[in-house]
């Protein structure tokens, strides 16, 4: 029997909801005293603080202090309330059984936590250096280190997948804004394994800024400042729609559609001076506006400065 179509569950990783397998050859994991070991290309992972070490290839060396990950924390949660859990409401309005959920790139987990405890059978992994802030979480055993291009799951293990800004991420050197020359095949494997733990019929969000605006609004600002980065649309480090489609395309999944953006950001740090409220207005303004149903043709354009993208993997993909 492959072993691949029948990882079986261990106590590796203690409470971990689902099988974990092998991120490098999908091979069940045997437990060990301090982590555990595939018993086919005998790679072996220990714990990185609370939760098991599944990270094959290159970190995300991402530079951040305390206090940007106490706002993460809280900017995470806002996102979830407010967008996600309406979301996944809409996408899947019976919760019997729970829609299995991953979160890739979960940065602070606390995505994680409130989903669970909404009902959803939400896991998340990241592997950066914000999983310091998962002893804080409720529901750490939920959360593991892994790459996004070498998942640690079994094939068709989840209803629904999201990233929020990972992609830009892929294939650039270092925690900077600087494409290697192989972005495009490192992003193309994330999209291949996202497409191959979703479900056939599964739903993968994937959220970034847009490539085809001029200003990333997003990226490069110091704490407090509100000067946007200009960008120049021929700059890979962003992708647009036609990018997103065309890399899903090339990995079974079909329908990739822009979604409204209303509720995404909280504007949460802006909120706190009568200059972030001022300067803020007109970017709360413009997402309203492209969330608007008579307005969607312009999702996507260079009139709009952030994307939410949903995917749809081919039911007999």
């Amino acid at each position: 029997m492959d072993v691949r179509e029948s990882p079986v569950r261990t106590d590796a990783v203690q409470g971990f909801p689902f099988p974990v397998v092998c991120p490098a050859c999908w091979c069940r994991l045997a437990p060990e005293a301090e982590g555990a070991a595939c018993a086919r290309c005998g790679r072996r992972f220990g714990y990185r603080g609370p939760s098991l070490d599944l990270v094959v290839g290159e970190r995300f060396e991402d530079r951040t202090d305390e206090a940007q990950m106490l706002y993460e924390e809280q900017s995470n949660a806002d996102l979830t309330r407010d967008y996600l859990i309406p979301l996944f409401r809409r996408l899947w309005p019976s919760r019997s059984p729970a829609p299995r959920l991953l979160s890739l790139g979960c940065g602070t987990g606390s995505d994680v936590d409130l989903l669970c405890e909404e009902g959803y059978d939400c896991v998340g992994v990241d592997c950066g250096n914000r999983a310091a802030a998962w002893s804080r979480r409720r529901h750490p055993e939920r959360l593991l280190m892994a790459d996004g291009r070498h998942l640690p799951f079994e094939d068709a293990t989840f209803d629904g997948i999201f990233c929020g800004c990972v992609f830009p991420h892929v294939g650039v050197v270092g925690d900077s804004y600087r494409v290697t020359s192989r972005f495009r095949e490192d992003r193309l494997a994330l999209g291949r394994e996202l497409s191959r733990v979703a479900k056939p019929g599964g739903r993968i969000v994937v959220s970034s800024p847009n490539r085809r605006f001029p200003l990333d609004i997003f990226h490069g600002r110091a704490p407090g400042s509100y000067r946007p980065r200009p960008y120049w649309p021929g700059d890979p480090f962003l992708l647009s729609v036609a990018d997103y489609r065309s890399l899903f395309e090339r990995c079974g999944c079909r329908a990739v559609s822009a979604q409204p953006v209303e509720g995404y950001w909280s504007f949460r740090r802006s909120r706190r001076s009568w200059k972030g409220r001022a300067l803020g207005w007109p970017l709360r303004l413009l997402f309203w506006l492209l969330s608007r149903e008579s307005l969607r043709g312009l999702r996507g354009s260079p009139a709009d400065p952030w994307l939410v993208l949903l995917v749809e993997k081919g039911a007999s993909t």
